[in-house]
C-alpha cells in the first residue's frame, strides 16, 4: 500500500488522464486539480496571515470567505466522484478510486475545514473578549490543528499531479467549450465572485477585530 502512495505522490497527472477514461471522468480529474491548485495558493498566503493575525487579521478573514466558495465548490466536486464510484458508475470504477489511506484521509478532511469555516464565520459576528468568542477561538485553533496535519498530507500526495493536470488542461485540452475547459475555469471564477460577495457581507462584522487587535496585540 505504502508504495502505491508514494507513486500517486510522484506521478505528474491523474490516472483519469489516460486515454480510456471517458471524457467525464476527465473533466472531474481536471476540475479538482484546477480547484486544488487555487486552493495551494490561497491557503499558503492564508497561512501567512496567521503567522501576523494581529496586524493581518482583516486580510486573513477576507481571504478565508473569498477561498470558502471555492473549497465548497472542490468539496461538492470530490463527492461527486467519490459517489459515482460506489455507486457504480462503469467510467469511475475504470478510472479507480484513490488509494485506502488517502479515501479515510478524505472525510476527515472535508469535516475539519467545514468546522474551520464554519467557526471562522462565527467568530467574525462574535464580540471580542467574551466567553463566546473564546469558546468558538478555541475550537477554531483545535480544529486548525487537526486539519492542518491532514491537509498536509494530502497536498503532498496531491500537489504533484494537480499542477501537472491543470497545467496540461490549461495548455492542450482539445474541449474549449463552456463544457471543457473554459466551463471549468468560469465556474471556479464564479465562486470567486461569490467569495468576494462574502467576503464584502461580512467586512462591517471584521472593524470589531481589527479594533481589538490594534489595543490588545494577540498573545
Amino acid at each position: 500500500m505504502l508504495q502505491r502512495v508514494f507513486d500517486t505522490v510522484f506521478t505528474e497527472t491523474v490516472p483519469a488522464e489516460e486515454l480510456s477514461s471517458s471524457r467525464r471522468v476527465r473533466a472531474v480529474a481536471r476540475l479538482l486539480a484546477l480547484l486544488g491548485s487555487v486552493l495551494f495558493v490561497g491557503l499558503a498566503i492564508e497561512g501567512v496571515t496567521i503567522v501576523f493575525i494581529g496586524q493581518l487579521i482583516s486580510i486573513h478573514v477576507i481571504l478565508g470567505m473569498i477561498l470558502l466558495p471555492i473549497m465548497a465548490y472542490k468539496i461538492i466536486v470530490a463527492t461527486y466522484r467519490f459517489a459515482m464510484y460506489y455507486l457504480g458508475a462503469p467510467d469511475f470504477k475504470h478510472a479507480g478510486p484513490p488509494e485506502m489511506l488517502l479515501r479515510v484521509i478524505g472525510p476527515l478532511l472535508i469535516a475539519t475545514t467545514v468546522i474551520l469555516m464554519a467557526s471562522g464565520i462565527v467568530l467574525v459576528y462574535a464580540k471580542p473578549d467574551t466567553p463566546t468568542a473564546a469558546f468558538w477561538l478555541n475550537i477554531h485553533r483545535d480544529d486548525f490543528v487537526a486539519w492542518f496535519a491532514l491537509m498536509a498530507f494530502h497536498v503532498l500526495a496531491y500537489a504533484r499531479r494537480a499542477v501537472g493536470t491543470s497545467g496540461y488542461d490549461l495548455r492542450y485540452t482539445r474541449y474549449h467549450s463552456l463544457i471543457g475547459k473554459q466551463g471549468r475555469l468560469i465556474s471556479i471564477l464564479l465562486a470567486m465572485v461569490i467569495g468576494v460577495l462574502l467576503a464584502w457581507a461580512v467586512s462591517p462584522a471584521i472593524a470589531q477585530w481589527s479594533s481589538f487587535f490594534s489595543v490588545l496585540p494577540v498573545r
